[in-house]
This record gives C-alpha cells, sequence and structure tokens, in this order.
C-alpha cells in the first residue's frame, strides 16, 4: 500500500492512496478502476461523499500542491516548521500535510493519534478532526509553548468546542475543506486565495480554483462534473466577499409533514444534552409525513430521547428509538449516516 511519504511530486507516476483495513477484494476492485483511468501525475483517494457509497476522486499533483502552497501561506509555514501527522494520509486532510511539508522543506513526525502524542512531537503545525479536540480537551493538557496552529477540519466543529479549546491556549483555526478542492478551502470561514465560491438559487456552494479535482473513476468510466471550470457540492452556505460560511450539507435538509428541517441543527442539539450515550439521529422515510425522526444509540437511551424532544419543535421530536452495537463511522470519526439509514431500510438494525 502506498504511503503519502513516498509520493513523487515532480513525477508523472500516479499514486492510488486506499485505506489500508479494507478488504483484499475491494482495494483491489478500486485499483483496477484507477489503472482504468490512465491518468499521469495524479494522486487518487476515495471519498464517501453524501450517499456513503466510496468514489475515487483523481487529484492532480499540481492541484494538491496548489492547495498545500495556499495554506502554507495562512500558516506562514517554513523549513523550520514541524507537523505533526495524526490524520491517516489515505484522505486528503493527512495527504495535506505532506504536500505542505514538501513545499515547505518541513519536517513531518507521524504516528496514531491520542493527546500526549501530540504534545510529545514537539511539533509547531497540527491538522486534527473535531473528535481529537474532544480529545484534547478531555486530556486536560496543557498546550506546548512550540505549537503555534492546529488546523481543525474533517467535520462540523461545535462553536463551544472551538471557544473552549482557544480559552485554554489552544491554537485552533477552524477550517472547511472537501476532498474535491484537494484539502483546504476556508481558514475561519476566509476563503484561501487560490480558490473562488459562490451559491446558486438553492443556496448549494460551488467552488473554482487551481485545487479542484480532475474527476471521478467508477467502473463506469471517468467523469468531470465541473461546468465552465465550477464544482458544485452538496454543501449549503453563505458567500460574502471572501468570507463563507457553511451551514450544512444540502442532504441534511428534509421534510417532515411539509416542514423543512436542517438535520445538523438537530445534531448540535443531541450534542447538547447526550451526556456519555453514544447516540446519531437518523431521518427515516414514512409515508404519510415524507421523514421522520429516529435516534439509534449504543444503550438504553430514554432519558436522552425525552431530553432532547424537549428542546425540538413537535415535528423534529424523536419517533422510535433503535439500539445497536456500535455507531458506524470514518477512519476520520464522520459519521456514516447513509450506512445507517440504508442498515434501517433493511431491516438489519
Amino acid at each position: 500500500m502506498e504511503e503519502a511519504r513516498l509520493i513523487d511530486w515532480s513525477g508523472d507516476r500516479t499514486h492510488v492512496l486506499l485505506n489500508p483495513r479494507m478488504q483484499l477484494e475491494e482495494r483491489e476492485r478500486l485499483e483496477r478502476m484507477a489503472r482504468s483511468a490512465r491518468l499521469r501525475s495524479h494522486i487518487i483517494v476515495t471519498t464517501s461523499g453524501s450517499s456513503g457509497a466510496l468514489k475515487l476522486v483523481a487529484l492532480s499533483k499540481e492541484a494538491v500542491l496548489a492547495s498545500a502552497a495556499a495554506v502554507n501561506e495562512r500558516l506562514e509555514a517554513t523549513a523550520s516548521d514541524l507537523w505533526c501527522a495524526v490524520l491517516p494520509s489515505f484522505h486528503v486532510g493527512g495527504l495535506g500535510i505532506y504536500a505542505r511539508a514538501h513545499l515547505a522543506g518541513s519536517r513531518v513526525v507521524a504516528g496514531p493519534w491520542s493527546p500526549r502524542a501530540l504534545i510529545e512531537s514537539d511539533a509547531t503545525l497540527a491538522s486534527l478532526v473535531p473528535t481529537q479536540v474532544h480529545d484534547l480537551m478531555a486530556s486536560g493538557l496543557k498546550p506546548p509553548k512550540r505549537l503555534r496552529a492546529i488546523l481543525v477540519g474533517g467535520g462540523a466543529f461545535r462553536p463551544d468546542l472551538d471557544e473552549q479549546a482557544r480559552a485554554a491556549g489552544w491554537p485552533m483555526l477552524a477550517s472547511f475543506g472537501m476532498t474535491e478542492c484537494a484539502s483546504t478551502v476556508t481558514v475561519r470561514d476566509v476563503l484561501l486565495p487560490h480558490i473562488e465560491a459562490r451559491t446558486d438559487e438553492e443556496w448549494r456552494l460551488s467552488f473554482r480554483g487551481s485545487s479542484l479535482f480532475t474527476g471521478y473513476i467508477s467502473e463506469e468510466g471517468f467523469e468531470d462534473p465541473k461546468v465552465d471550470g465550477w464544482f458544485v457540492s452538496d454543501d449549503i452556505g453563505e458567500v460574502e466577499g471572501r468570507t463563507v460560511r457553511v451551514h450544512g450539507r444540502h442532504s441534511d435538509f428534509i421534510k417532515i409533514g411539509g416542514e423543512s428541517v436542517n438535520l445538523a441543527r438537530l445534531d448540535r442539539i443531541l450534542e447538547s444534552v447526550r451526556g456519555g450515550v453514544d447516540a446519531v439521529l437518523i431521518a427515516a422515510p414514512d409515508e404519510r409525513l415524507g421523514h421522520v425522526i429516529q435516534l439509534v444509540a449504543t444503550r438504553d437511551a430514554k432519558e436522552l430521547v425525552e431530553r432532547f424532544n424537549e428542546r425540538v419543535l413537535p415535528f423534529e421530536r424523536i419517533r422510535r428509538f433503535h439500539l445497536i452495537d456500535s455507531i458506524p463511522r470514518s477512519s476520520l470519526g464522520k459519521l456514516l449516516r447513509a450506512e445507517l439509514t440504508r442498515r434501517l431500510a433493511r431491516d438489519e438494525i
């Protein structure tokens, strides 16, 4: 399995980065698909997208390095910096670290995640996901003096967690990015200089710039969905000048009895009341209402359901509870809600 640290950034070779824990049959299938595209000087990674199904994304090395250069400029990265790499390099979040280090001449120290690993790495820069920030706060550890910036992306970063971390002295920089843009797009809601953004009549965010992907690779072949250089994402937001505020995924907006409901908002409410219960919300299809809200949890959650239902509108209340052994999440800790919904539809929950 190839690793990001071994990428030849200037050569014509195309690298395929896949999760080493992936089943052999699936990995071989994806590798065949990648080879069929016959692309040169590319890096091919997977993304689950809004559907939850894996897609191969082809990123030119030039695109990855354009993103890296913009992040380096924002962070004022130099050869004296040391990156702590605890994100998997088969995702753009981890891949981007090696590209940035390559351009700046910085060093990278990599290893499995733990709060103490970040402390002991002696790093000046790091990239984390919100789950790891939560771990940092729970550890009670103090930030080392050398650490000057932590990019936080890969999922919704709750404002209260951001504020808590910064109040404790951790140099958090909330960011937004996507695989199709070769990682980071905004830092603190401000677009990086290499990319543009706009919205359409449905408030979907579109992006254009030097870090955009070449296209998707599937068993049907190669597809470039960009139109006039613009990629229409599944994200909803607002653009004002160089400021972009992301409100959630288009797929997070559902109808319940004719009322528009934002699942991302309900997720935040659940997070505020769930305590120690590992639980998530799903929008289950309903013949009469269109959708209804249901809860999936790893242990009894009767009190959690009551606390949640007290804080939402009547049509947003949890209608049913499901018990499950574990909540499916990606290697970055992202909830695989689409997988849960499919399992529910097949009566596997």
